[in-house]
């Protein structure tokens, strides 16, 4: 997900939290990006920061990505660009 997809999704949480927990993972350095998040977002998203491990794990080649995974941890989805959340 890029940035100006994270106050969409946000605010998407309520309709989709009963399904899908929601987490958004950093490639940037920690504070730039967590002063960003407080001026832009309300809170309500989980923000994590990925390592190099979760990027080999989960073939991560380029941003943005969005990847849903199933309860068991498997990937059911891969989407390269802005997610389109009408999907869900």
């Amino acid at each position: 997900m890029c940035r100006r997809e994270l106050p969409v999704i946000e605010k998407e949480l309520a309709n989709i939290s009963d399904e899908y927990d929601v987490i958004a993972l950093a490639h940037s350095q920690y504070e730039p990006t967590m002063e960003w998040v407080n001026e832009n977002l309300n809170g309500q998203l989980k923000i994590g920061f990925s390592t190099p491990e979760l990027r080999d794990y989960f073939k991560i080649v380029g941003q943005p990505i969005s990847i849903v995974l199933d309860t068991n941890g498997e990937v059911i989805s891969r989407t390269y660009g802005e997610i389109d959340l009408t999907n869900f």
